[in-house]
């Protein structure tokens, strides 16, 4: 499902697995910080599942928390989940998934988008590096991503989780650049996990407003 702010085309598009969950959540989250945004109000934010089918309605816990605003509770009713697809990656500018393996299958879908594809948490600590090196600012998402793309291999990876011993599963994945899936976990774990997507979501979006020069 894609989110109109004003343009045409995807400019962002993000990807989870079943595009239930964390992605729309995420998108839901960019789409409304943009929208004030005097150099990113015309962007448009969609989303799609490597892993899923045509129509599945957003997960309740991930629409839990939107705000009670009518607009947000209106897009948590429309969502439809979308699989993904090499056109909607091709035309995006931008693309951020949530998992690395998923960054991997989006890049052997559409061989060629490695440089514009990233994981939500990546992104996040390579906005950090272009605001402490003062890059120049980009002019657009694709500018923005060939921008994150020039410092990869610069941002400290977030820090592992505590190991636990060999009888406690844990509650965040090993991979640190990954966000993990809550469908499946018990429902503390799970509210952790989009808890987790709005607040990265949240931070990112205010950091690429700087970096836009917003």
């Amino acid at each position: 499902m894609a989110e109109e702010t004003g343009s045409s085309g995807e400019d962002l598009l993000v990807v989870c697995t079943a595009n239930v969950c964390r992605s729309p959540l995420a998108m839901r989250r960019f789409a409304t910080a943009f929208a004030g945004s005097e150099h990113l109000g015309g962007v448009t934010v969609s989303s799609a599942g490597t892993r899923t089918d045509e129509g599945w309605t957003m997960c309740t816990v991930s629409a839990g928390q939107l705000s009670e605003d009518p607009e947000d509770q209106a897009f948590a009713a429309a969502h439809r989940s979308r699989p993904l697809t090499r056109q909607a990656v091709t035309e995006a500018a931008l693309v951020i998934a949530m998992e690395r393996e998923q960054r991997s299958a989006i890049a052997q879908l559409a061989p060629g988008s490695q440089a514009k594809v990233y994981t939500l948490r990546e992104v996040d600590g390579l906005l950090s590096v272009l605001r402490e090196r003062g890059v120049e600012t980009p002019v657009d998402l694709a500018g923005l991503a060939r921008a994150l793309h020039s410092v990869r291999g610069f941002a400290p990876l977030p820090p592992e989780p505590p190991k636990r011993r060999w009888f406690q599963r844990t509650a965040e994945p090993e991979d640190p650049l990954t966000i993990l899936d809550g469908h499946g976990l018990d429902d503390e774990r799970h509210e952790a996990a989009v808890t987790t997507v709005r607040a990265t979501a949240d931070r990112v979006a205010a950091a690429i407003r700087q970096v836009m020069g917003d």
